[in-house]
């Protein structure tokens, strides 16, 4: 009775002091200090390569990192759920550090990275090209586009294969308008299908030759620019009711906007439309206009009560706008960048959750394959 009596006592000190000690003492992060380019490359790439060794998913999924998020995660481990797990898991962010690790690999001959992501493909693919997932989401798209750029670089048939299935899935996800659906039963547009459908789209296209992929491609980024987007500056809004023909969520959130120049930057690249290359400019300025004196930008664009950086959309907006021949940053910019934002252990950290709905966005920030599988290809693209 007494050992049971003091069990609780100290559950119950733990429940009210954790919020507190994890307010004092969880924030404090160590920052990598980088000699150069090359140290930074290294460090980040190690963090990438250790990261693929286990399933788990470093990208919060919760509104936020909160007791009760604690909570509810000890209490999935008790009773064996895996559902929560496997809808991170087959999901964008390990898509973008599998295709930051493809980036580096090109960049550098480097054929330990290639065979990080195959192997860890494994996970995902059969011998035979069959998902070892179910599609349920737009967002694995970046999947497929993991998979045609390792047929690219291995001429493997289980690869394009996959990519080929994950097409068939993305289509029932779009209506007799051209337009695709974020999720099945949703007559809502989300600006996040720019950037996590596009680029699949526009390589598929240039890989199989179906040119309808890249024209479905163009369709969502032309909507999107008309649609989705604020008459002033053109920031994109979170998404559009296709019923009511009504604008929903932010108008300020920096990874909505992202996601945009993300499918922008890619259409862009395939090169059949100036006035599209031209928006791509206007971005940059507009932009460039917003960032914030560090050279990053946060959470939510313009006036917000956190100006601290979110390392997500700021390296969405230097990756768009490196890959479209806009702008890039050198070698000194990119060792800067990382002292904001790339722990001492060589991940990169305060980056924002993932979005739980339109106008609840996360307020969790740590590390996220998404920021660290960016933060490679960027790297991988600097100019000597």
């Amino acid at each position: 009775m007494i050992l049971l009596l003091t069990f609780v006592v100290v559950l119950q000190s733990f429940l009210l002091l954790y919020p507190l000690i994890k307010r004092k003492l969880g924030q404090r992060c160590r920052m990598l200090v980088a000699k150069d380019v090359s140290s930074l490359q290294r460090s980040v790439l190690d963090a990438a390569s250790r990261r693929l060794s286990s399933r788990r998913v470093w990208m919060s999924f919760n509104d936020d990192e909160s007791l009760y998020a604690m909570l509810a995660g000890w209490k999935n481990v008790v009773l064996g759920r895996r559902r929560h797990h496997a809808y991170a898991y087959f999901n964008f962010p390990i898509a973008f550090l599998l295709l930051g690790l493809l980036d580096h690999h090109t960049a550098t001959g480097n054929k330990q990275a290639l065979r990080n992501v195959v192997h860890k493909c494994e996970d995902l693919l059969s011998d035979a090209g069959d998902l070892k997932f179910q599609i349920d989401k737009i967002d694995q798209a970046t999947l497929g586009l993991v998979f045609l750029r390792l047929y690219e670089l291995t001429n493997e048939p289980r690869y394009l294969a996959g990519s080929h299935r994950i097409n068939e899935g993305i289509q029932g996800f779009k209506g007799d308008d051209g337009l695709y659906r974020y999720r099945l039963g949703l007559e809502i547009f989300f600006i996040d299908t720019i950037g996590l459908l596009c680029p699949f789209l526009v390589r598929y296209a240039q890989v199989t030759g179906a040119v309808s992929a890249l024209e479905d491609a163009e369709r969502q980024v032309r909507f999107a620019l008309s649609h989705c987007i604020e008459s002033k500056q053109g920031l994109a809004v979170h998404a559009f009711d296709l019923i009511r023909q009504q604008p929903l969520g932010s108008v300020n959130w920096a990874r909505g906007m992202g996601w945009l120049l993300l499918g922008l930057s890619e259409v862009v690249r395939a090169g059949r439309d100036q006035a599209l290359r031209d928006a791509m400019r206007e971005y940059a300025d507009v932009l460039e206009g917003m960032q914030e004196p560090g050279g990053y930008w946060p959470q939510f664009l313009g006036h917000t009560n956190d100006k601290t950086i979110d390392s997500s959309g700021t390296l969405m907006f230097l990756y768009a706008f490196q890959q479209s021949g806009v702008h890039s940053i050198d070698a000194a910019e990119a060792v800067a960048l990382a002292a904001l934002c790339v722990d001492h252990r060589g991940r990169v950290v305060h980056a924002s959750g993932d979005t739980i709905y339109i106008n609840k966005y996360s307020r969790a920030k740590g590390a996220s394959e998404l920021s660290q599988g960016l933060m490679l290809s960027l790297l991988s693209g600097l100019k000597p």
